[in-house]
């Protein structure tokens, strides 16, 4: 049987979800890194030129629901869904909304901020030449600002984006009181995907320590890991 590989950034969110679901599923994978100067790489993976992707059964897989929707179809051993439909259906809203709203979220805290942007682009370039830091650092300047305010979100001050955070939290927290799970009895694609984007805010942010402040949310995020 053909080596299962995933091609990732180790700190993006969707690779991270990804990574959950493959081992929520019980399947054995290797990781190729595209850090530092190998993203240029990473563009020839698939049309869409964006990671995770994923190489397996003969196929090369582009996006991380794509991914999860193949895993789900491939082997039913260890649901990523939940089985009653109206669960089911709540679940893939949840991780849409991870993937499209939080996300942002997210990458305004990470790259919007030039206090922790360093810090993300040393991440970035983990196992690489110190030079490759300095250049991508000078990329993501320039690059991150433009995509957030494509976003919206670029031109909020980031008193109303940590309001945004704190929102979101508090209602997962309050949610979380009623069972460990976003959705249903077991862990689902809601919560690897959710927890996902809250890892990285918590890796790279200053706002870790508030973030960790929500005793059940601390509590779910070891157990989605």
């Amino acid at each position: 049987m053909a080596e299962i590989v995933l091609h990732q950034w180790e700190i993006s969110p969707f690779c991270g979800k990804v990574r959950k679901a493959l081992r929520h599923k019980g399947i054995a994978f290797s990781v190729r890194n595209y850090n530092g100067m190998l993203a240029t790489k990473a563009s020839a993976l698939s049309p869409a030129g964006k990671l995770p992707v994923l190489d397996i059964d003969g196929q090369r897989i582009q996006d991380s629901s794509a991914i999860v929707a193949f895993l789900e179809a491939r082997d039913h051993e260890r649901p990523l869904f939940p089985k009653a439909p109206a669960e089911r259906a709540l679940a893939s809203v949840f991780e849409d909304w991870a993937d499209e709203s939080l996300y942002w979220i997210e990458v305004a805290l990470r790259m919007g901020d030039r206090a922790v942007l360093p810090k993300a682009a040393e991440l970035l370039c983990s196992g690489r030449p110190g030079w490759e830091r300095m250049v991508l650092a000078t990329i993501l300047k320039v690059t991150y600002p433009k995509k957030l305010k494509a976003q919206g979100i670029g031109h909020l001050p980031p008193q109303r984006i940590h309001e945004l955070l704190f929102g979101h939290l508090a209602a997962i927290e309050a949610l979380l009181a009623a069972g460990p799970w976003l959705v249903g009895d077991a862990k689902s694609i809601a919560d690897m995907a959710v927890s996902s984007q809250i890892d990285e805010v918590v890796r790279t942010s200053p706002l870790a320590p508030r973030v960790l402040a929500y005793p059940r949310l601390r509590e779910w995020l070891v157990r989605c890991a």
